[in-house]
């Protein structure tokens, strides 16, 4: 019963707070196509911001693992939300500029979100169930999705784009003071004592380059995520420009196909658990995403709304369900105490393909106009990490001291 408690307590105030963090991360995304012709930009560079975004997210991630073991995973949680409160505030007031301090607050709220979570998760969550358990706190991602693409139009609707950002941003820093009574429980791991030296941030990246099983994980993550970030960056505007929805029917149907999509993390997360091995289960999603994505591409205001939801369900099934699978193994791979400071080191690695990608599906919208092209290369990543996954199936390896 005393295992039990926490663990529960620990999952359900992990899968709030970063469905929070979420509903944030693609807020300016979604509101894009309004916000951006506002400030006399045009939306499709929204490309660049996301680049942006991840450039900061690369920097800030390496440090949350220190800050992490230091502060706590449920503090640095809640200054996680208060910095999404200054950078939607940022957003919101009206100049192009701004935009910088959005990425740099809204990236350090989402970036400590996760290894936040699986620090603490880590010493709650049974090894043989881990899995399973990760995914379930990982469908917060497709949850803060969905509501961001519902509350997002309908916030502008009301308010303007700049009362949404605004409305965003109260939402997460309100929900950070809600988690104030689970900190005794949830941080009692902390170490006030611990130092936040560039040191340990090296020993951390040292050992996710050094590992093969991590490695590979780096890989891994950075194709599904920079794969990810083109998609949910531009979903909302393709739809708007291509398929001449309205803000709200394209956040609806962004909502929608996530919705739906929703329950194959926990599919994917107890196949991994009980029938497939994690890589051969996340080589299998690296193919599905590729397909996906090139799908997308293909997509005219012509095709039948049921044939545009079954791509953008059968993407969201594939390119979402490796993140809970992905975490057991860093928490199962990582030296004691140390799984929220490799999982930072592992995301921000990682992140070095959202740097990329979103900037250069940008490029390629601006020279050749040209979706179908953009989204082909953005198939690319998955496809032969896929490749890689299956021939390490193949055979096995020696994990590095820890």
């Amino acid at each position: 019963m005393s295992v039990i408690k926490p663990l529960y307590l620990a999952l359900v105030a992990m899968f709030l707070q970063q469905s929070f963090a979420m509903v944030a991360k693609i807020a300016v995304p979604i509101a894009a196509a309004v916000a951006f012709p506002a400030l006399g930009v045009d939306a499709n560079h929204i490309g660049i911001f996301t680049g942006f975004y991840s450039c900061c997210q690369v920097v800030i991630v390496m440090f949350s693992g220190n800050l992490i073991r230091r502060f706590g995973g449920l503090r640095m949680s809640q200054v996680g939300l208060l910095s999404i409160l200054i950078g939607m505030a940022a957003a919101a007031s009206g100049t192009i500029w701004t935009l910088a301090l959005t990425a740099v607050f809204v990236s350090f709220g989402v970036s400590v979100s996760t290894p936040a979570s699986v620090q603490i998760l880590a010493r709650y969550a049974p090894p043989k169930h881990a899995p399973l358990i990760f995914s379930v706190k990982q469908t917060s991602v497709p949850i803060g999705q969905i509501a961001s693409g519902l509350l997002v139009p309908f916030l502008v609707s009301l308010y303007g784009w700049q009362g949404a950002f605004l409305g965003v941003g109260l939402l997460c820093f309100s929900f950070a003071f809600l988690l104030e009574p689970t900190r005794k429980e949830l941080d009692r791991d902390r170490d006030p004592t611990y130092p936040l030296s560039p040191r340990s941030i090296r020993e951390d990246l040292s050992f996710c380059l050094r590992d093969p099983g991590v490695r590979r994980l780096v890989l891994m993550q950075g194709a599904f995520t920079s794969v990810w970030s083109v998609y949910t960056t531009y979903f909302v505007v393709f739809y708007m420009d291509r398929m001449h929805y309205s803000l709200s029917a394209a956040g609806a149907m962004f909502a929608t196909a996530t919705l739906i999509g929703l329950p194959s993390r926990l599919i994917w997360g107890y196949v991994a658990s009980r029938w497939m091995s994690a890589n051969a289960v996340l080589a299998v999603l690296g193919f599905f995403t590729a397909v996906a994505v090139v799908l997308t591409g293909f997509n005219t205001a012509d095709w039948p709304t049921w044939a545009l939801l079954t791509v953008a369900v059968g993407f969201n099934a594939a390119a979402t369900g490796w993140q809970g699978i992905s975490l057991s193994e860093i928490a199962r791979l990582a030296p004691p105490g140390r799984v929220g400071a490799i999982t930072g080191s592992v995301i921000g690695l990682s992140c070095i393909g959202q740097v990329i990608l979103p900037p250069l599906f940008a490029a390629v919208l601006l020279l050749t106009d040209s979706y179908v092209l953009g989204f082909s290369l953005a198939a690319v990543p998955t496809s032969i990490v896929g490749v890689l996954l299956l021939l390490a199936e193949r055979r096995p390896t020696v994990p590095v001291s820890k």
